[in-house]
């Protein structure tokens, strides 16, 4: 466990999985010849690592603070190109340690009313039976269930049948792809949870957001343009929007509420991940939705995405533009770009409730649009001549 400390109130149970080595599905091992070939994911196992170091540098941020954190990790023998994580290493995310500490997180959690819980996995995924899936290290290890897996469906219903439980935030980084073999065949869920009592009413405080819809692939791309050190997109993307690039104004804070996650994620995606191309989908689904818009984290210290195009956008490359705090193009600005680019203007500004202006200028002439930067703004449309 990477943090256990005491706290008062309503508190955070994380427990992250990360699976990127997969021993038993190699040529030469495991049970199915079908299972021989399966590529372990370094950057499965370091998304795991990058997520673990934003709940502890966000332990105080949290809606409901962290109080413990469990994570396993399963990390190939794979050096280069990696990420420095001064926390690990980790037990491996086995299928005997993801039911004993599931099985853990999982009471603790339900333990006490109000409290929150936080799940995240990566790694191989798919679909079954409509449901999101995750493969663990076991996979092909066992005649007797080939297919080891966490039910991520099951977890989430089990939750929204818990009247203990304030908010469950879950987040899978994981292909949601149809396995034929695995669909029909016979397997059996690692099950760490109480089985959901389908007698018991539902309620929708439960978020489970997932990386690929079912049928669709996820992907690892590069941190930085140029870098060699990847992570989960999903992943990468949905930090960036729980850093603050997801707030909104609320409750007399700018908190970043589950319930708009999905609807930021391909528009962040395209504003700060552009560097990753256009060639392979990026298809985030909400497989269970709250009704609340319940906060996640309260962030600090972050600026808000804007997208400023003209109208009509044939006469971008003719304008420059500016980000200011007065309608007239007059400086100082809190932004600017030089007229001559014809795509649009991705920048971010600083949260807040008081007005600023996105001013296109040519020249002498110029045309101000009103805004208020109290969440994340992806079409601003400056109205020009």
């Amino acid at each position: 466990m990477l943090l256990d400390r005491p706290i008062n109130g309503s508190k955070t149970h994380a427990f992250v999985i990360g699976v990127g080595d997969y021993p038993h599905a190699k040529m030469g091992k495991g049970v199915q010849d079908n299972l021989r070939q399966v590529p372990d994911l370094p950057s499965a196992a370091d998304s795991a690592k990058l997520v673990c170091d934003w709940l502890l540098d966000h332990q105080d941020d949290l809606a409901s603070p962290l109080a413990t954190l469990e994570v396993l990790i399963s990390d190939p023998a794979i050096p280069n190109n990696r990420y420095g994580w001064a926390n690990g290493p980790a037990d491996p995310a086995t299928e005997a340690n993801v039911i004993a500490r599931g099985l853990e997180w999982y009471e603790r959690v339900v333990a006490k009313p109000g409290d929150v819980a936080f799940f995240y996995c990566c790694g191989h995924g798919a679909s079954h039976l409509q449901q999101p899936v995750l493969f663990l290290e076991d996979l092909n290890r066992s005649k007797v269930n080939a297919w080891t897996h966490i039910n991520l469906g099951q977890l989430a219903l089990s939750f929204r049948k818990s009247p203990a439980v304030a908010a469950a935030f879950l987040f899978s980084d994981a292909c949601g792809q149809y396995v034929p073999e695995f669909e029909l065949g016979k397997s059996q869920e690692s099950l760490f949870f109480e089985a959901p009592n389908l007698f018991v009413p539902s309620r929708n405080q439960v978020s489970l957001l997932c990386a690929a819809a079912e049928g669709q692939l996820a992907y690892e791309g590069a941190h930085e343009p140029g870098s060699n050190l990847k992570f989960g997109r999903f992943t990468q993307t949905l930090l960036k929007g729980l850093n603050g690039s997801s707030a909104r104004w609320s409750r007399n804070r700018f908190g970043v509420p589950c319930r708009d996650l999905l609807g930021d994620l391909k528009s962040l995606r395209r504003v700060f991940f552009d560097h990753w191309g256009d060639d392979e989908p990026f298809e985030p689904y909400q497989a269970v939705t709250p009704t609340d818009p319940l906060p996640i984290v309260y962030p600090t210290g972050f600026e808000l995405p804007l997208v400023v195009m003209t109208d009509p956008p044939d006469r971008m490359s003719d304008y420059g533009l500016v980000i200011s705090q007065q309608n007239i193009p007059d400086p100082p600005w809190l932004k600017n770009r030089n007229a001559g680019a014809s795509h649009a203007w991705h920048t971010t500004v600083p949260p807040g409730l008081d007005a600023l202006y996105a001013i296109a200028i040519r020249g002498q002439d110029y045309h101000p649009l009103l805004f208020q930067p109290k969440e994340p703004l992806f079409d601003q449309w400056v109205p020009v001549p």
